[in-house]
């Protein structure tokens, strides 16, 4: 949630409205992520060719894709802010897809690692995931006002690594 929260702060200058920004950052969100979770499949077999953990590809991707928008959103936005409103749709759907998509990828991984080593604790992942959710929501917006969103995605890129490496271990 602190990517989401953040890149509706971004986005809501460039789409002009912040309910645009709300409407089409999360939809967009929710969509590639679902899409990006019914990949998992492939994403598990190239994890095997390189020798590593689906995780950590799918936190190799997120943090690659986040950094990289940190640098390139500001002067794309100042490039295409001219564009028409269904143009500056397009383009922030085709932004948020790819980081998306990788997003939606650790959570399925993990419970289908839980279910085959403790799926008692499934019940436990949902409802941690939902308290997450809720809070982080929460909270992403508080240190956004104290430190700015930037930073917020760099947290939320550090929450993802110590997430990776404890599915690792």
């Amino acid at each position: 949630m602190f990517v989401e929260m953040a890149f509706i702060q971004k986005f809501i200058l460039y789409l002009s409205h912040p309910l645009y920004s709300v409407a089409v950052v999360l939809s967009a969100f929710l969509v590639f992520a679902g899409i990006g979770s019914a990949f998992c499949g492939r994403l598990r077999e190239r994890a095997k060719v390189v020798g590593t953990s689906p995780v950590i590809l799918a936190v190799v991707g997120i943090t690659l894709l986040a950094s990289a928008y940190l640098a390139l959103l500001p002067p794309l936005f100042t490039a295409t802010v001219g564009f028409t409103d269904g143009s500056k749709v397009a383009i922030s759907i085709a932004l948020i897809a790819p980081l998306a998509a990788a997003m939606g990828m650790p959570f399925p991984l993990g419970l289908e690692r839980l279910s085959s080593e403790s799926p008692g604790f499934i019940p436990w992942a949902w409802g941690i995931n939902g308290f997450a959710s809720v809070v982080s929501a929460v909270l992403a917006t508080l240190l956004a006002i104290e430190i700015g969103f930037s930073a917020v995605i760099v947290f939320a890129l550090v929450f993802y690594g110590a997430a990776a490496g404890v599915f690792r271990s």
